[in-house]
Formats: C-alpha cells, sequence, structure tokens
C-alpha cells in the first residue's frame, strides 16, 4: 500500500513539475505573465502574435484562442480575480453587448419551433404600439427598426428627459429605476428616428424588446430561458444572467466612470431588468468558446437560422456582424462600464474557424483598444477561407 501511495505522489508531482494543467488548460505550457500556449508547431505564429501583441501593449485582463479541436492559448496578463490571484479560463466578466447573439438565438430557436416568425410584427405582442404595426421582428434584429436607443439617446425615448436634465436621470436609467411598464409606456409614445426597414442604427432598445417578446411567449424570465436552452446546453457552469455584481474579474482604474454613476464603489457595473437581452451577461473565456463552438456546429440553431444570424443586411446580422476591414471576422463586442469585451470568429483556410475572445475590466480607455489590436493582428495572418 505504501509503494502505491508512493508511487501515487511521485506520478502528481512529474506533473506538476513539467506544468501540466487540467480542464481547458490541459495540454498547455505555461508561459511567464500568466500565459498558457499550445505546443503544436502549426499554432506557433497565431500564438506569437497575439501574445506579443497582448505584452507590447500592456493588456490586461483575459484572452483566449481556440479552434474546434483545439485551445491555442489561454492569456490573463496583468489581472487578478476576486481572491488576489492570476485570472484563469474560468474568471468572470460583464460582457455587455456581446450579450446580443445569445439573445438572438433565443429568438431563431423559438422561430424554428414555429412560436414566432421574421414577419411578425411588434403590435402583436404589444398591442398598445401603435407603430408597431410597421416593425417586423427581422427590423429589430438587424438594427432596422428605427427606435431609438433608450440608454445611449436617452432624450429620445424618455419622455421626461431632455439634453438640459439628462444627468439628473442617469443613475435612474443606469440603475434600475425604470419598471418594465414605464419602459414600454415611453416606448409607445417615443417618436421612430427613422422609417423601419430603410436604415440601420444601432440601439440597445431592439434587443430588450427581444427579450421581452421570448419572456412573453414562454412565459419565463429571460435568464431562466437562457440558463435552460442555451448555458445547460453548453455546459456554461461559470454564466449567468440579469445577475448582477457576481463577476469574480476585479474592475481597476475605475474612478471616472464612478464618478459619473456608471459603476458602483468597487468597480462593477449596475444594470437590471432593462439590460436584459441588450447585456447582462457575466460569463468567463472556457464558457464563451464553448457557446461559439456550440453555436457554429449547430447544437442551439439551424443552419438556416445561423444564415440569417449571419446575413449583415445594412452591416448588421442578428447579433453577430462583421469586426474586421478584410471581412473574414465577425463577432461582436460590448462594453459596460468599465468592462470591454470581444466575441470574434475568424475564417481560416489552415484551421477553419479561429474563435478569440477576450474581457478586460480596466477603466483605461486603452485597454479596450489593446484587446482590439490583437484581434486585428490575429486577423491579418490569415486569407478568407475560400468557399
Amino acid at each position: 500500500m505504501k509503494k502505491t501511495v508512493l508511487k501515487a505522489a511521485c506520478v502528481v508531482l512529474t506533473l506538476v513539475l513539467a506544468g501540466c494543467q487540467s480542464g481547458p488548460l490541459k495540454g498547455l505550457k505555461k508561459e511567464e505573465n500568466n500565459f498558457y500556449v499550445n505546443p503544436d508547431k502549426k499554432y506557433e505564429k497565431l500564438i506569437e502574435v497575439c501574445q506579443n501583441k497582448a505584452n507590447l501593449y500592456g493588456y490586461e485582463g483575459a484572452l483566449m484562442v481556440a479552434t474546434d479541436d483545439d485551445i491555442v492559448l489561454f492569456g490573463g496578463p496583468n489581472a487578478k480575480n476576486v481572491e488576489g490571484k492570476p485570472i484563469d479560463p474560468y474568471t468572470t466578466y460583464d460582457i455587455g453587448s456581446c450579450s446580443k447573439v445569445f439573445t438572438a438565438v433565443g429568438i431563431f430557436q423559438l422561430i424554428e419551433q414555429g412560436k414566432l416568425s421574421l414577419d411578425d410584427t411588434l403590435d402583436k405582442f404589444f398591442p398598445e404600439y401603435e407603430k408597431g404595426k410597421d416593425i417586423t421582428i427581422y427590423n429589430v434584429l438587424h438594427m432596422q427598426s428605427g427606435i431609438s436607443d433608450y440608454c445611449n439617446d436617452p432624450a429620445l425615448f424618455w419622455e421626461e428627459i431632455t439634453m438640459d436634465n439628462y444627468m439628473q436621470y442617469f443613475d435612474k436609467i443606469w440603475q434600475d429605476g425604470y419598471t418594465d411598464e414605464e419602459f414600454l409606456q415611453n416606448l409607445y409614445k417615443a417618436d421612430l428616428i427613422f422609417e423601419p426597414g430603410t436604415k440601420q442604427e444601432y440601439s440597445n432598445t431592439n434587443y430588450v424588446i427581444l427579450a421581452m417578446i421570448i419572456e412573453q411567449i414562454e412565459g419565463v424570465q429571460l435568464c431562466d430561458y437562457l440558463q435552460k436552452n442555451i448555458f445547460d446546453v453548453c455546459k456554461m457552469e461559470h454564466t449567468t444572467s440579469m445577475v448582477m455584481q457576481n463577476e469574480t474579474s476585479v474592475p481597476t482604474n475605475f474612478d471616472e466612470v464612478r464618478d459619473v454613476g456608471m459603476v458602483n464603489e468597487n468597480g462593477y457595473a449596475y444594470g437590471g431588468r432593462l439590460e436584459r437581452g441588450c447585456g447582462g451577461i457575466h460569463t468567463c473565456m472556457a464558457d464563451l468558446i464553448a457557446f461559439d463552438r456550440a453555436l457554429f456546429a449547430g447544437k442551439l440553431v439551424n443552419s438556416s437560422s445561423l444564415a440569417e444570424m449571419m446575413n449583415y443586411d445594412m452591416e448588421y446580422g442578428c447579433g453577430i456582424y462583421p469586426l474586421a476591414r478584410q471581412g473574414h471576422a465577425y463577432g461582436h463586442s460590448g462594453s459596460n462600464g468599465c468592462y470591454v469585451s470581444i466575441n470574434a470568429v475568424i475564417e481560416t483556410e489552415e484551421f477553419g474557424r479561429v474563435y478569440l475572445v477576450g474581457s478586460t475590466c480596466s477603466g483605461d480607455i486603452n485597454q479596450g483598444e489593446s484587446l482590439m489590436t490583437v484581434m486585428q493582428a490575429a486577423v491579418d495572418l490569415y486569407k478568407p477561407k475560400k468557399k
């Protein structure tokens, strides 16, 4: 028995000394500045570019690169979790508008079940909304509704807010001071900023409306729908929706956004029910990769739905849009308070789809730019995949 125990201990010690990792880091080699890299030579250039750019620009946060088969790189440079330890693939971040793709998936799941149609108009779900007779689900998904943005252009949406008194209501908007009923009453009264279907303009209000439609049809809160139909399916065990301030990442340099009321004294963003659909998901890089792989493997929606999600009508699909100048990278970016995130898919001839996800929670605007620089450097490595 003693020999068996001793042998097992030696094996464990050997694995530790060899830098063997578990979970998504299994098989990766640990390097300086909390980077873990795939030792396969075929990924050498991709790893080098991402790692060098992150180090060059002093990136603080999480970064993960993967294919459908392998984890290529995890980076957690210059960032700690709530326990004061270096971040890992399970450290959670507020991904802001990257949440919109989850809402779009929920809508297409209901379309596939025959509970909803792209041609349905909003008055079907909100009978008091007279203007909704001319706005389809398609318009809302593709940001072509003409509905103003309740949080980025509040003077156009909220009846009581003007450009002169905006700051008076800032906290009320961001700290869940409005009820769903108040939101809808303002929606019904607000003027459209253009005729539906004639142009595209990004508006968070669109995806809040989609969340409300999911809730109407299914009779559950959006968070419960997402948990059952997406998070559980993808085994996203570190992901939540509509749960505030449970992130395990630690915001830094957030004084400026705190002073204007966008985050609390700990740097975490406010939000709540009116953020659902357009934001509100907290997740980690390992879970986000699992979601992306499942989405493109057809485990969440069928190929027709995915094709419509990637139909960039007037440059915006459905929770997905082109992310880089070359046109073979797509996904969504997001920001909330001092959080900035990216969920990108890069089409390559060498590896098929390359997933690049990242989040930073620094109030330093340069951190978000650093993350986008890493993504663009990865995109620049590859020519578009041949059709």
